[in-house]
């Protein structure tokens, strides 16, 4: 997880230089209409960015857009003034000032960008060892709009990676869930959860094992022709699964077990005729 991170981390840098990259030529034609000091201001934000003093830069990017609230570099300042703030790792107060742009600017030049990093913003926190799912949910939420939104953007192409990593996270957390329930017992909730995941999670890793545990949650309530579906499902998407074979065996043993039963009560039935 803190490699990915890293990389995440590494492929934020380089959006973010992209986004620097693509308005030079709007900040440097526009260099004779701005008064020299928000472009002095702007200056010192970017050289206090590359310096890794998030702080300071957090500040002289915001007064230029406070100060000079009509300066074509205002609401590029303000961007800027939220990704200082996304490298000091202030999530919270990046997500509100990312949020206020997007309020005040939804079809802004920088827009794109603010919602990228929005979404970059929630899965930062994602865990895949937290049971809290509502980071993912949100990351995964703008993710999915930037790709409907922005399709043809570098965004886009990373966001659907981003969504991948998501789901099976969320997968995951909702299979947990579930085998949690058949631990206590309870097949009916879980089986609740394995269908939430085959319904909303269809092309995640965690399928396989979803049917297998939706096969023995229902066996657990006697529903052995609905089990029976269920692994059918599983042999003819994933035929040569650990969890197809596991499933295969799981059914040949309640076989076995009820012809036993069936067996154990014609002899009984047998000895019955004698008295």
């Amino acid at each position: 997880m803190i490699e990915l991170r890293k990389k995440n981390l590494i492929l934020l840098k380089i959006f973010f230089l992209i986004f620097i990259l693509s308005n030079c030529t709007n900040t440097k034609s526009n260099n004779k209409i701005t008064q020299s000091s928000d472009i002095e201001l702007y200056s010192k934000g970017l050289a206090s960015l590359k310096k890794g003093n998030f702080s300071k830069a957090t500040l002289e990017f915001d007064d230029v857009f406070l100060n000079y609230p009509f300066s074509s570099l205002s609401s590029k300042s303000e961007i800027m003034s939220a990704y200082s703030l996304y490298q000091k790792n202030n999530i919270k107060k990046t997500v509100a000032k990312l949020s206020s742009f997007i309020e005040m600017n939804p079809k802004g030049e920088f827009t794109e960008y603010a919602h990228y990093l929005l979404a970059m913003c929630y899965y930062a926190q994602v865990s895949s060892e937290d049971r809290d799912p509502s980071t993912s949910i949100k990351s995964l939420k703008y993710f999915k709009l930037i790709i409907t939104k922005y399709p043809n953007t570098v965004y886009a192409k990373d966001a659907k990676l981003k969504i991948q990593l998501l789901e099976n996270t969320l997968a995951k957390n909702e299979l947990n869930v579930g085998k949690f329930y058949l631990r206590k017992s309870a097949p009916g909730s879980s089986i609740k959860r394995f269908k939430s995941i085959l319904q909303n999670y269809q092309n995640t890793s965690v399928i396989p094992e979803t049917l297998y545990r939706l096969s023995e949650a229902l066996l657990m309530l006697g529903l052995k022709d609905e089990a029976t579906k269920s692994n059918a499902l599983l042999d003819y998407n994933f035929p040569k699964n650990d969890w197809t074979k596991l499933s295969k065996t799981l059914l040949e043993n309640e076989s076995e077990l009820n012809q036993q039963k069936d067996n154990k009560f014609s002899i009984i039935n047998y000895f019955k005729d004698f008295f």
